[in-house]
C-alpha cells in the first residue's frame, strides 16, 4: 500500500504513528519484518527521515479478515479505491456478524469474497438502509476510526414520517426502556443524545421526508427522538403503531461527506437506495 507524505516527519515510525494512526502492535510488526517499508523505492528502517512528497510503501499484510462467504445477494458499491469501499446496505440485513464462525447473512459476508481484508468503520441497524464505509487494510481502518471519533465523517439520514416537524435540535438522554427491554427511550438517567432535524419536506398528503444529522450515536437514536416528538418513522416495527402497513422501515443513511484519509480530497456520496424512498410516495 502506497502513501505520499503531506509534510516532513522525523522518522517513518512517526509517519506510521501520526498520519496512519497505527497501533504500537502493528508498528512493531512492520519493524520486525524484512523489506516491510520502502521510501522512494528504497528499503529503509523505521528511523529513516521522511520529507514532504516522499513516497512510503508498506509491503506486508498486517491482518486478514476471516468471515464466512455468502454470495447470494449482490451489494451496490457506491465508491471504491485502493484504500476504502463504500456500499449501500439494503433493508433487513445486519452490517457484520456477531459470531464470525456461525453467521453468514450479513453485509460483510456478501462482500468479503473479493478482499483479503475488509472491516466496517461503523454500523447501521438491521432495519436501516444506507451507506457503510469499509477499510481495506488495518492502516486505513486506524485512520478512519480516528476520523469517525473526531466527527470528521459527516453522515446524513433521511426518514419518512406522517407528521410535520420543524427543523430543530433535539437534545435528551436516551437509555433502555424500563418495561420493553428491546426498546430505547428518553430517560433522565440515560446518555446524552443530540439529533439535528435539518429540514422537513412535504411529499404528498400522507408523508413528509426529514433530513437528519447526528452529533452522537446512541442506539436507535433517530427512531427514539422522532417517536418522542410523536412522529415515528413509517414502517418502524418498534416505535410506530402502524408499522404493519409497510414492509420496510423508511430510515436510511443516504449521504456521506468526508476528506479522503490518504489524498485529503473531499468525498461526497449519495446512496442509490434513495430511489427506494421515492417509491413510497408513488
Amino acid at each position: 500500500m502506497k502513501f505520499v507524505a503531506k509534510e516532513d516527519y522525523k522518522s517513518v515510525r512517526l509517519f506510521l504513528q501520526n498520519f496512519l494512526m497505527l497501533s504500537k502492535k502493528n508498528i512493531h510488526k512492520i519493524n520486525m519484518e524484512k523489506e516491510a517499508v520502502t521510501l522512494n523505492g528504497k528499503i529503509v528502517k523505521l528511523e529513516e527521515t521522511v520529507k514532504k512528497n516522499d513516497v512510503i510503501k508498506i509491503n506486508i499484510i498486517l491482518a486478514k479478515s476471516k468471515y464466512k462467504i455468502n454470495d447470494e445477494i449482490k451489494i451496490t458499491k457506491e465508491y471504491e479505491d485502493d484504500f476504502l469501499l463504500v456500499v449501500s446496505k439494503p433493508f433487513g440485513i445486519k452490517t457484520h456478524p456477531n459470531d464470525k464462525e456461525v453467521e453468514d447473512n450479513t453485509l460483510l459476508n456478501y462482500l468479503i469474497k473479493d478482499y483479503i481484508y475488509l472491516e466496517p468503520i461503523h454500523r447501521l441497524d438491521t432495519d436501516t438502509c444506507g451507506l457503510v464505509i469499509f477499510a481495506k487494510s488495518p492502516l486505513i481502518k486506524s485512520k478512519l476510526d480516528y476520523m469517525l471519533e473526531k466527527k470528521y465523517i459527516k453522515r446524513f439520514y433521511s426518514a419518512i414520517i406522517k407528521k410535520y416537524i420543524k427543523p430543530q435540535q433535539i437534545m435528551t438522554n436516551i437509555g433502555r426502556d424500563r418495561i420493553e427491554k428491546n426498546k430505547m427511550a428518553v430517560v433522565s438517567q440515560g446518555k446524552q443524545a443530540i439529533t439535528n432535524i435539518l429540514s422537513c419536506e412535504k411529499l404528498n398528503k400522507d408523508f413528509y421526508k426529514v433530513c437528519i444529522s447526528l452529533e452522537t450515536g446512541r442506539t436507535h437514536q433517530i427512531r427514539v427522538h422522532l417517536a418522542h416528538l410523536n412522529s415515528s418513522i413509517v414502517g418502524d416495527k418498534l416505535y410506530s403503531k402502524d408499522f404493519y402497513k409497510f414492509k420496510n422501515m423508511y430510515l436510511g443513511a443516504l449521504k456521506l461527506e468526508f476528506n479522503h484519509p490518504v489524498t485529503n480530497k473531499i468525498i461526497l456520496i449519495t446512496s442509490s437506495l434513495k430511489n427506494d424512498f421515492d417509491k413510497i410516495i408513488k
